[in-house]
């Protein structure tokens, strides 16, 4: 009985051992991790808006307010150019087949999407990971979406419709409900 005991206590300090290096760990390498995000979600902005020289990140109240109502959208950014409006980048996280989808979408002050760019996906390799590898789809939804929504078609060829993947349908509209989100949120929230 005593050796169970006396195991038991080394397993515990063991684990609180492992637990305190992996804290510490975590606390150094947290903030290079979170700048190295923010530094990869820029240079994609300026794929999008490359004219941007102006990045103002919604904060606090003004991002909860949309949040409250769109809860998909993780984050807004207001781009300019010299002081002139250009659009808001929204990044939305949704749900796809093999984990979340995260979706940067470009919106131009008029309301039609500027671009698109998937920042984060786990989607199968060779499917669903073909809504990052194929730059057809992310071309199919620049100019779409002002004052509604878009949806996956065909090839992407009508006023508001996007390309669908055949094999990659799950994936495919977890990018969608994202646009959807951002367009939504833009239309009620941001437009002028």
């Amino acid at each position: 009985m005593n050796e169970t005991i006396k195991l038991g206590l080394v397993l515990l300090l063991v684990t609180a051992v492992a637990g305190g290096v992996l804290a510490g760990v975590n606390s150094l390498t947290a903030p290079v991790i979170a700048e190295r995000e923010n530094q990869e979600k820029f240079a994609s902005l300026l794929e999008i808006f490359t004219d941007a020289n102006e990045f103002i990140e919604f904060e606090g109240s003004d991002l909860a307010n949309i949040q409250s109502s769109y809860p998909s959208v993780v984050s807004i950014t207001e781009l300019k150019d010299e002081g002139a409006d250009l659009g808001y980048a929204i990044t939305t996280r949704t749900g796809g087949y093999a984990g979340d989808v995260t979706t940067l979408v470009g919106i131009n002050t008029d309301g039609t999407i500027a671009g698109i760019k998937v920042l984060v996906m786990t989607e199968t390799a060779g499917l669903g990971s073909r809504i990052v590898d194929d730059p057809a789809f992310a071309a199919s939804f620049a100019g779409k979406g002002a004052g509604g929504s878009v949806t996956p078609a065909g090839a992407g060829a009508g006023d508001n419709e996007v390309m669908m993947l055949s094999g990659a349908t799950v994936s495919t509209n977890a990018v969608v409900k994202g646009v959807n989100d951002a367009l939504s949120a833009f239309s009620n929230s941001l437009a002028n």
